[in-house]
């Protein structure tokens, strides 16, 4: 009915060979079967004597040229031919699919003949439906002739011969069925044979995966992922003698490897050890040629590990390069709805949940203590969570996508990748608006997301902003009250409708004290199930976090408590859904000091603190700048070790030198400073030692000398051989 629409080429007027290939299609395009054959055998013939004919035309004489030019002809003549031979193919499978058409099937033998085609084509559901269709045909047909037949034999009165006919046709009738049947039979086993193939190309190919990353994993030193990566691969084929040997001569390896690494590092240690204990007494090469040795090594890693930073670089660049394709992938196999191409897009979809974040535990957010953790149900995610940094604001999110499998995680990963595109450059606002309306227009998604968008403002210490998207309720514990709140967060889930105007965007506000906690979680945990059929609800939720606030300032710890509570409610059963769990807290003891400060002023009288060592101090939180201070003091105590020191080098007590010396290595004090003086005590003791024992040899010389003198020979034989004996290096 669209031919009419269709441009018609010109058979009269084919200039290049793109021509006739657009003849061609043209001719399938309107069922002109005869003339699609006749063309494409005449044009395969043509474009064989064309070749040869231009090859023969060719000049000999440059050998190089020849071959060159003969090559270039051959690769244009297989592509041609290539783009001929898939026409035909094309061209088949279009009779064929004509011939299919069921209101076209006439006789038995068409049916029967139409069948094997669509079981030679692998259509299998197809084929058994249309055998099950011709079988009720057949039989309706079969009533229908014995009816007429006894019709017109009985107006006759010849009954006899309505018998005889009536076996006559049943034989036909149960031919007919016995010849169904057997096709059937035929279809079950080569649709099972067909099968049992794509399962062993499946498994070929996950094999081939799973090795390659193996491989990769231990190259790169990575044991313990490669071991547990072998772990899941024997889970999924626990019967398999393929992969239980793979995994067990893999595992062999692996384990040798991580025994290697092992007795590497106890070696590094025991070298490291040895070295310290050559270093305080003094048996190592003299500190100027160790210092220059060190700083060659020094300049050596230095240049090593800008390399390793640029191998690194390049690395994280592929890796983000190939998420994006897998996600595109992903996009492409989920808008065709077959079942195999789902089954792809699932693998792949698994394989790039892999980079999901599993787990956030920061101290590091100025005034907050922030932890995150989600237990999957399964390999893909429907819960997901991203937090972003950025110059003036912390930004982070708890989304639970509606609808589970490839659809749902698919749009986790679109989402986490646009938050993290976006949350820097854009107010909690426009991003609560851009996610929502994305989601609508862009990816046209049917459906929804609930979740919670925050935003910490650096300015502000103790406000915590929000902007709800019809998530489960907030809890927070105030502890100076000691009690829970429940606060709604309202509003619309993502993707519902399109927001054109900004100001219907809701954004409200939190006041944390100190030890404040904000609780968020997944619709899952409140909606958990007992053996009994019980539900967690919200009021065992609240009740079970006073219990642990009250105790347990902790965030991490107040999870585990939250999540055993959990576990043990359903009798230790495996998880229906994702568990998600946010934890916030206010903690003054991570806010940023400054110059007038309290703890600054105390510690700056205290200690007596300089102005250079002050501003060391600035700007980092309690327990940065009790470490800091720490390291402060230590540079004080060291100075005034260095100083007393010097002193008894200046005063040749060198003695008391070596004896304070070697108590502060011993104490680990290392500086060049000290290695000095202890080397000047140690010279000093090594000539002293030697003067002494020239100034007795000298002595015993001058007293044998007198002995000899006095003809005393034996006296002077038996003291040098004393002598000799005791000391052979004079």
């Amino acid at each position: 009915m669209f031919n009419f629409f269709i441009k018609k080429p010109d058979p009269n007027n084919i200039k290049t060979f793109q021509d006739l290939i657009d003849l061609i299609e043209f001719y399938i395009k309107q069922k002109k079967w005869e003339k699609a054959h006749k063309i494409l055998n005449t044009s395969i013939e043509i474009e064989k004597k064309q070749a040869l004919q231009s090859i023969k035309k060719l000049d000999k004489t440059d050998e190089k040229k020849y071959v060159e030019k003969k090559q270039e002809i051959e690769k244009i003549l297989k592509s041609h031919l290539k783009q001929l031979e898939d026409l035909q193919n094309k061209l088949f499978f279009e009779e064929e699919k004509y011939k299919f058409i069921p209101e076209r099937i006439k006789k038995f033998d068409d049916a029967i003949r139409s069948i094997k085609t669509l079981i030679a084509l692998s259509e299998w559901d197809k084929a058994r439906e249309a055998i099950e269709n011709i079988k009720k045909i057949e039989k309706k047909s079969f009533d229908d002739l014995l009816i007429k037949i006894e019709k017109w034999l009985r107006t006759n009165q010849n009954e006899h011969l309505f018998e005889s006919q009536k076996k006559k046709q049943y034989k036909i009738f149960t031919k007919k069925i016995e010849q169904l049947n057997k096709l059937l039979i035929e279809l079950e086993k080569k649709e099972e044979k067909y099968n049992k193939n794509l399962e062993e190309k499946k498994f070929e190919i996950k094999f081939k995966r799973i090795k390659q990353e193996v491989e990769l994993l231990r190259k790169t030193w990575k044991n313990p992922e490669a071991l547990n990566l072998l772990k899941h691969f024997l889970e999924d084929y626990p019967s398999n003698p393929k992969v239980i040997r793979f995994y067990n001569k893999n595992k062999e390896i692996i384990l040798k490897n991580i025994e290697k690494i092992k007795q590497k590092e106890n070696e590094k240690v025991k070298k490291s050890i040895k070295e310290e204990a050559e270093k305080l007494i003094w048996k190592t090469i003299n500190f100027d040629n160790n210092q220059e040795e060190d700083d060659k090594d020094n300049k050596k890693l230095n240049f090593f590990n800008k390399i390793k930073e640029k191998i690194n670089f390049y690395k994280t660049l592929r890796e983000k390069i190939k998420r994006k394709k897998l996600i595109d992938e992903v996009s492409l196999l989920i808008t065709e709805n077959k079942n195999l191409n789902s089954e792809i897009a699932k693998k792949k979809l698994e394989h790039i949940h892999q980079w999901l974040i599993k787990e956030i535990w920061t101290s590091e957010i100025v005034w907050y203590n922030l932890y995150w953790k989600i237990l999957w149900a399964d390999k893909i995610s429907w819960d997901t969570f991203g937090f972003e940094q950025s110059r003036n604001k912390y930004n982070f999110f708890l989304w639970d996508a509606t609808g589970h499998w490839i659809k749902a995680g698919f749009i986790v990963s679109l989402l986490t990748r646009f938050f993290r595109q976006n949350a820097k450059k854009q107010t909690l606002a426009k991003l609560a608006m851009s996610i929502n309306n994305w989601l609508k227009q862009d990816l046209k998604s049917r459906n929804f997301i609930t979740g919670i968008l925050f935003e910490i403002n650096k300015k502000y210490n103790d406000i915590v902003q929000f902007v709800g998207m019809w998530h489960e309720p907030m809890l927070i514990y105030r502890a100076w009250e000691n009690k829970v709140e429940k606060l709604i967060p309202g509003w619309l889930a993502a993707g519902i409708r399109v927001i054109k105007d900004i100001n219907q965007v809701k954004i409200k506000e939190i006041h944390l004290e100190d030890w404040d906690i904000i609780l968020t979680y997944s619709d899952w945990i409140v909606e958990a199930k007992s053996n009994k059929w019980e539900y967690y609800w919200l009021n065992r939720l609240k009740d079970t976090l006073l219990k642990i606030c009250q105790i347990e300032k902790d965030t991490r710890k107040i999870y585990k408590y939250i999540i055993d509570d959990l576990i043990s409610f359903r009798w230790w059963a495996a998880f229906d859904d994702d568990v998600t769990i946010l934890l916030l807290k206010r903690d003054k003891q991570l806010d940023l000091l400054d110059e007038n400060s309290e703890i600054i002023k105390k510690l700056k009288f205290k200690e007596r603190l300089e102005k250079k060592e002050l501003k060391k101090l600035v700007w980092k939180n309690k327990q940065q700048a009790l470490e800091e201070l720490k390291k402060i003091k230590k540079e004080k105590q060291l100075k005034s070790i260095i100083r007393n020191l010097k002193k008894l080098y200046h005063l040749w007590e060198f003695l008391k030198l070596k004896q304070e010396a070697s108590r502060y290595i011993k104490d680990w004090w290392i500086h060049k400073d000290i290695n000095f003086y202890l080397r000047k005590a140690i010279d000093n003791e090594v000539k002293y030692k030697i003067n002494l024992k020239n100034k007795k040899l000298e002595w015993k010389y001058y007293v044998l000398e007198q002995l000899y003198k006095k003809w005393d020979y034996d006296t002077v034989i038996r003291e040098i051989e004393n002598i000799i004996s005791n000391d052979w290096d004079i």
